[in-house]
């Protein structure tokens, strides 16, 4: 071998051998997330870690599909943000972790084995007042199922969304009775044109399509902020504050890089970021938003995360059939 191959052959070695030229590290991860959420954690981690997070973003039924279809070869590694009933009802699609920084959680923020908390989701009404049509701005649950509100409120379906399922619980367990319940929820729902997805409701009530909508707290507040003819409106005989869930898939290919991206989810830095956005943090040193109302005003149901976990098939089941008598 001459000179020149032989520094041809050693250039060669070294490129191969320099780190720079290893393939990226690379973490999977399957998000129902809002895009403002998503873009504050996302590049946070990126930077903060070195490894590239390959991102799928849908609705959580959608995504609960796609990792039952790959469960004998899981592709993701991560579900971010979703309702915590839907990794607890899919126990096996999942696997128990603890996050470091679990001991910062908040009171009231709890969870399974299977998921960590990821924001405290607040459930709302958002009204845009110019689109009353002449009606008071509802106060309460019961107010959304008068009949003068008939085709002016934005909803999720509840087969679609992880968010509408928990709105659905929360009017059922708002009142003494579940058929008192399901009482008012009819009515709400016979007054409401449904979306397939829980990201368009504040958006077409701020639009003008809709005058009021059922839709997340943090969502509403940004359309608040940016419209005087906006407002948010806590349901008089209580909501919910529910955290939203981070789980570890199941066999995941990047598990290590999972693990890592889940305890982000949960630090300090990044539940700031969540924080700047609008949402709550689940953190009990993080401070909320100071245009939020503060969590003691707020009215709240006694929310039986168990039984709401327990319910779901039968409850969504009871929720197509209604839909299919009531709903357009």
């Amino acid at each position: 071998m001459n000179r020149r191959q032989a520094l041809i052959a050693f250039s060669a070695f070294t490129l191969a051998a320099t780190p720079a030229f290893a393939q990226q590290e690379r973490v999977v991860v399957y998000s129902a997330a809002p895009q403002n959420l998503i873009d504050s954690i996302v590049p946070a981690f990126e930077k903060a870690t070195g490894v590239k997070v390959d991102l799928v973003k849908a609705g959580s039924g959608e995504l609960v599909n796609r990792l039952k279809a790959e469960s004998k070869k899981p592709a993701a590694d991560v579900l971010l943000s979703v309702d915590g009933t839907v990794v607890d009802v899919n126990a096996d699609l999942f696997e128990a972790y603890q996050a470091a920084g679990s001991e910062a959680l908040a009171p009231g923020m709890a969870h399974s084995k299977l998921w960590t908390p990821f924001t405290a989701v607040v459930m709302t009404l958002i009204v845009n007042n110019t689109k009353l049509k002449g009606n008071p701005a509802p106060k309460a649950w019961a107010d959304l199922a008068d009949p003068k509100f008939r085709d002016l409120i934005s909803m999720a379906r509840v087969d679609q969304s992880g968010s509408a399922y928990i709105q659905l619980a929360t009017v059922l367990q708002a009142y003494p009775t579940r058929e008192k319940g399901w009482e008012v929820y009819k009515g709400i729902l016979t007054n409401s044109i449904l979306s397939n997805s829980s990201g368009s409701v504040p958006r077409l009530v701020n639009d003008g399509e809709f005058a009021v909508g059922v839709t997340l707290e943090d969502a509403a507040l940004r359309y608040k902020v940016a419209s005087k003819d906006i407002s948010i409106i806590y349901p008089s005989e209580g909501t919910v504050i529910a955290p939203d869930a981070t789980a570890l898939v199941k066999g995941g290919p990047n598990a290590k890089n999972g693990k890592a991206f889940v305890d982000f989810t949960l630090g300090k830095d990044a539940q700031a970021a969540v924080a700047k956005v609008g949402r709550r943090s689940v953190r009990k040193d993080v401070a909320a938003d100071p245009a939020l109302i503060p969590l003691d005003q707020i009215p709240l149901v006694k929310y039986d995360t168990a039984w709401a976990d327990k319910s779901r098939p039968e409850l969504v089941d009871a929720w197509k059939k209604m839909a299919l008598d009531v709903a357009r």
